[in-house]
């Protein structure tokens, strides 16, 4: 009797592994953010503003930064990756701003100032992302932005370019094209066998949707960017990105009707090209947004520059 009790406890912890890791697995994907050491502008001798807007759809409330330049170009918004906060990106600000653009930076929800719980690599970082192009119509009078993303802010930003009219060009730096691919990735890297780590990230994403009474496995960047059009868009790659592959990268320009420009840095990993060679990136971004982003100024910015 105690020999068959033990082997049904086996089969069971069998069959329950999965289940398990799946939950421990969906909960560590999903958890808040630790945010980054604080970082502001003014550590760069830029004047900003703290500014918050909620999240369109669910009203979450984010906080972010408002950069303004004397004379603006433009405007362009800055979505960062899905770990820490906007306070890792700050450094890459600076260059736009003196560039003469307008930047806005905010922290994601489950990320850094802002409230919300759950990081949903897109899903729902859309409608903060949203909230943002809303915040800027409404309080500031610009209707046409630059979106420049990292990571998960790179996905978020080919989304929700999709969805805006708003958007007039974009940079995206290590977007996934597939979160599935992204997530098999990390087990990869932790040893896993490839066809083990790809069961594993489905049955986290499956457990995932479960919690977010949404598709967080169809969030995928790769439905969305055909349905960009012609708006120019500049990737950024590292050859040697584990979480995001080639394949998936060439088969996001090929679905864009606009401009493109694909910049592969062959020997450096997720997010590497900037420390591989900050001058060369900073150059590269700013010249992107010159050549794309030329929008008309909001009266109250001609107003003042004609004062000056």
């Amino acid at each position: 009797m105690r020999t068959l009790r033990g082997v049904l406890f086996v089969v069971v912890a069998i069959l329950a592994f999965p289940f398990v890791l799946a939950n421990v697995g969906a909960t560590l994907l999903m958890r808040r953010r630790v945010p980054d050491p604080a970082n502001p502008p003014d550590q760069y001798g830029i004047d900003f503003e703290e500014v918050t807007f909620p999240s369109r759809s669910d009203k979450v409330n984010i906080v972010g930064w408002w950069i303004p330049a004397n004379q603006p170009k433009g405007t362009i918004i800055m979505c960062h990756g899905q770990n820490g906060s906007m306070d890792r990106d700050t450094k890459r600000m600076v260059p736009l701003h003196e560039a003469g653009f307008n930047v806005l930076m905010f922290d994601f929800r489950a990320h850094g100032r802002s409230g919300g719980m759950q990081v949903t690599f897109g899903m729902y970082e859309k409608e903060d992302l949203l909230g943002a192009l809303d915040y800027l119509a409404e309080q500031r009078e610009i209707t046409k932005v630059g979106l420049f993303g990292f990571s998960m802010g790179a996905a978020t930003a080919l989304i929700t370019a999709a969805l805006s009219d708003s958007v007039v060009c974009l940079v995206v730096d290590s977007p996934f094209g597939r979160l599935t691919r992204s997530v098999s990735g990390w087990w990869r890297q932790h040893g896993v066998p490839i066809v083990v780590a790809r069961e594993m990230a489905r049955w986290i994403l499956a457990t995932a949707t479960l919690r977010t009474a949404g598709r967080i496995d169809q969030t995928d960047p790769i439905r969305w960017t055909v349905h960009i059009g012609p708006r120019p868009i500049l990737y950024i790659w590292g050859g040697r990105d584990p979480f995001v592959s080639k394949r998936e990268i060439k088969r996001m320009v090929s679905l864009s009707a606009g401009p493109t420009e694909t910049w592969i840095v062959p020997n450096v990993g997720h997010r590497g090209a900037y420390n591989e060679d900050p001058e060369v990136y900073k150059r590269r971004v700013v010249a992107w947004f010159e050549k794309y982003l030329t929008v008309e100024q909001p009266a109250q910015n001609l107003e003042a520059a004609a004062r000056s």
